[in-house]
Formats: C-alpha cells, sequence, structure tokens
C-alpha cells in the first residue's frame, strides 16, 4: 500500500537546504573566494534548473553568514543541516545583484553601481562599529556612487529618476573610463575599510558581487553588463561571482564580436573573450543518480521502490535537479492511483514499468502523450520508434526528439533484458527519449492498458 506522509508539492525557489550535497564545494569556493588576489571573476556554470541561484545563496551565508535573499528560519535549518555561515564575514562584503530584471536598461552597468550604492550601507553599519569609521566619510562615499552612475554618461531608466532630474538640469558629461575607476576604488575603500593590507598580514577586505541570472538576459543585455564589469569594476578590492549558463553567454558574446565568415572561429572568439573575463570556472557537477534525487523528493512515497529501481537501471531522468523535481510532483500525485497493484507482488513490476513510461511520456515528451491521449494505439508506433523501426523512424511527430540508445538492429518483438548500446548524449538535456530502453524492452501492450495508464 502506497503510504502518502505529506502532500506537500515543491516549487522552484532557491534553498539554503544543500539537496544536491555540493556543501564541500560550497566550501572550496567560498574560500577561493575570500582569499583569491582582487580584481577576479568567477563563473558558476550550470544549465537552467542546475541550482545555480541555490549555490550561491549557500556561498552568500558562508561567506558572510546572512543571505538576505532566504527567509530567516531557512538559515537556521540550513546551519543544522550543516552548512557553515560567516566563515569570512570580517573581510568580505556581498552586493547581490539580479541581471535579469535591468536586462533592458540602456546601461545595465549604472543599474548595478546603483545596487552596491543601495545595498553597501546595510553593511556599512557594522563597519562603523569594527572599523571606527566616520559617518561623514561613509556618506561622502555613497554619494560618489549616486554621481558617478550619472557620469557614466548614460540615462537610466525609473531606478535612476533621481539622477534623471539630475541629469536634465546640470547636463552631466561622461568622464573617462579610468577617472571613473579610481572614484569607485576609492569610494570602496571608504566603505570597505582597510583594503591595502599587506598579504602577510591576512586576506583584504573585498566587495564580492553576485551576479545571479546572468545567462536569462537577451544577449544585448548581457553583452553590456559583463561589457560594463570589465571596463569599469576592475577594481583591485572587487571580486565578481557570475552566476551563467556557459554556452548561452558565449553565446551572447559571439552575437556582438566582431564575426568571420567561419562560424567555428566566431564560437572559439567567443569563449576566448569569456575565458579573458572569468580567470576561474567553476562547473557545478550533475546529481550522478537521479533516481536517488528524485527519491529525496518523494519521502511519502514508502513502497514505490520498484519505480525507483526501473528508472535507476535504464536512466529515465535527465541530470537536472529542477526536471527531476517537477517530476517528483508528478509522481506524488499519479501513483497512488495505483497503490494496490503496487502491493501486489505478482503485478508490481509490470506496473512499475508502466508507469514509468506514461509518466516520462507525460513530462518530458508531451507532443506524444496528447496524440496519446486521443488515439491510445498510437502507442505501437511509438514502440516501433523505440525500437527503430526504419518506417517509424519516418513519422514526423518524433522529428527533434533525440533517441537515448542507438537504434536496434533487429526490430523484431525484443526478449527480456535486450542489451541497447548508449547514444552518449547530453546528461541534462530534456528533449533526449531516455524512456526508450524501458519501452522497447517491455514488449507490446494492449489499448486497455495504455488508457489504464494515461496520468490525465
Amino acid at each position: 500500500m502506497i503510504r502518502l506522509v505529506r502532500m506537500r508539492l515543491h516549487n522552484d525557489e532557491p534553498t539554503l537546504i544543500d539537496e544536491l550535497s555540493r556543501l564541500d564545494l560550497v566550501g572550496r569556493v567560498g574560500d577561493d573566494i575570500a582569499y583569491c588576489q582582487p580584481p577576479h571573476v568567477f563563473g558558476i556554470h550550470g544549465d537552467w534548473g542546475s541550482g545555480k541561484t541555490s549555490f550561491l545563496h549557500q556561498l552568500q551565508g558562508y561567506l558572510t553568514g546572512s543571505c538576505p535573499q532566504q527567509p530567516q528560519a531557512l538559515l537556521a535549518r540550513a546551519k543544522r543541516k550543516g552548512l557553515r555561515f560567516g566563515v569570512h564575514k570580517d573581510h568580505v562584503t556581498v552586493v547581490w545583484f539580479e541581471a535579469w530584471r535591468y536586462q533592458h536598461e540602456q546601461a545595465p552597468i549604472v543599474a548595478l553601481l546603483q545596487e552596491i550604492r543601495t545595498q553597501l550601507p546595510w553593511y556599512s553599519k557594522a563597519l562603523e562599529r569594527t572599523r571606527k569609521l566616520g559617518e561623514v566619510a561613509i556618506r561622502s562615499a555613497l554619494l560618489s556612487f549616486e554621481d558617478l552612475t550619472k557620469k557614466i554618461g548614460i540615462q537610466a531608466s525609473e531606478i535612476q529618476k533621481a539622477g534623471e532630474k539630475w541629469e536634465q538640469e546640470h547636463l552631466a558629461s561622461t568622464l573617462p573610463s579610468h577617472m571613473i575607476r579610481e572614484h569607485l576604488e576609492h569610494a570602496l575603500k571608504t566603505l570597505l575599510g582597510d583594503t591595502d593590507k599587506p598579504d602577510e598580514d591576512g586576506p583584504r577586505r573585498r566587495l564580492v558581487v553576485m551576479v545571479d541570472d546572468l545567462d536569462r538576459c537577451e544577449s544585448g543585455g548581457a553583452y553590456k553588463l559583463i561589457e560594463g564589469i570589465k571596463i569599469y569594476l576592475n577594481l583591485p578590492n572587487c571580486v565578481f561571482v557570475l552566476g551563467m549558463n556557459q554556452r548561452i553567454i558565449e553565446a551572447a558574446v559571439a552575437a556582438h564580436i566582431p564575426k568571420t565568415e567561419d562560424p567555428r572561429l566566431n564560437a572559439f572568439r567567443a569563449r576566448e573573450y569569456l575565458d579573458k573575463l572569468c580567470q576561474t570556472i567553476v562547473h557545478l557537477p550533475f546529481p550522478r543518480r537521479p533516481a536517488d534525487l528524485l527519491k529525496g523528493y518523494l519521502p511519502g512515497l514508502k513502497d514505490a521502490e520498484p519505480i525507483y529501481q526501473v528508472i535507476d537501471r535504464f536512466g529515465c531522468l535527465p541530470a537536472n535537479p529542477r526536471k527531476i523535481k517537477a517530476f517528483a510532483n508528478l509522481l506524488r500525485r499519479y501513483v497512488p492511483r495505483f497503490s494496490e497493484i503496487l502491493a501486489d507482488a505478482g503485478r508490481r513490476d509490470t506496473c512499475a514499468h508502466m508507469l514509468v513510461i506514461f509518466a516520462c511520456l507525460y513530462q518530458f515528451h508531451p507532443e506524444l502523450y496528447r496524440i496519446l491521449e486521443v488515439q491510445p494505439r498510437f502507442y505501437e508506433e511509438v514502440r516501433r520508434w523505440a525500437l527503430g523501426d526504419p518506417a517509424a523512424m519516418q513519422h514526423p511527430v518524433f522529428e527533434g526528439i533525440t533517441m537515448s540508445l542507438r537504434q536496434v538492429q533487429n526490430t523484431a518483438a525484443p526478449t527480456p533484458g535486450l542489451p541497447l548500446e548508449s547514444a552518449y548524449v547530453d546528461p541534462a538535456e530534456g528533449n533526449v527519449f531516455r524512456v526508450q530502453g524501458v519501452i522497447a524492452g517491455f514488449g507490446e501492450v494492449q489499448t486497455s492498458e495504455v488508457e489504464k495508464y494515461l496520468v490525465s
């Protein structure tokens, strides 16, 4: 009997809880950020849904002991779960910037400077107590940030209404980029405190700017922001941490740098550009056992072990936490309908295979599932395609779907355990037919059974 302890559906919000076993990586990257020689740019690479924002939140907690984007109660829970907090709070100040919110600004770097200006006073109170900084010096430095956003010569939008008025009244002129950098460096020194002490006396104070969702920006917005970082914020007291899908950012760069007639050379130049900007790129690891992560998202499905075994054996899930979490939400409402069958030892194995097949079709291949809902006999066409039947391969509905297994030379009905060669597809790609092995090895399915296992 399927026992569902709690009917809590998972959301897609970032979390401080270490669901992906990355705390060791958080510590290593956090220490590198705290002790590197600024200026330095880190790139945190991961596909959409890989948990980049959660990783950045965990980094912020590790470095400073706080994470304003997360509920206070979650901080305490994450600490109980093993996340170390505030390891480098004495010399690291973090500013958070959500790049996609400002992607349509004419100069996104202006919005970034405004965020630095508005977030730093929150830290300056603590700095004033610990570093004995005078209130006048702090206010002066903060005002210099406000003035510099105007001196860049770009009129910002709603986030800078006061700045727009100043532009209209004073006709602010642009300053050379090196003069702006000098002003910014001086302002940060004033706000951060001792940024020039010798290395042998311990790590220098530094501003760490975490830029999230850079890969969600349109290509022009992403390119303008990283250009602004390179031109204006390449400062000796500043470290940047960019959350990004490296491939998407390289494509954005390639669209805006001078092009050649060779697309491969353009792609190479874009990668070289990004390598020059980011001295360190960290690739977030894939979940190596997606079935185990799925099980962790479904603590109430105590008797669903046969389902996990099928998923694990055939590699049915993409190695993407967001997609696995969504699949868990589907199983939570789908599987309990078959609790009696799963409790029957004689029918359990067949039921588990059927549940996996139709849940995967529903979640990952809705273009096929839509046809099955109206024409259940279409399942036989899907099975023939999974077996590599040449006639089924010509069906246009399968265009764009990547097989996870190479075509089977013998398209006759397979015997149990039929070995199929892996096609070595992208482990996180969503449009891969990973349920192919289950379908190919299962044999024919009656139309009545197809109708019985439809999700909706």
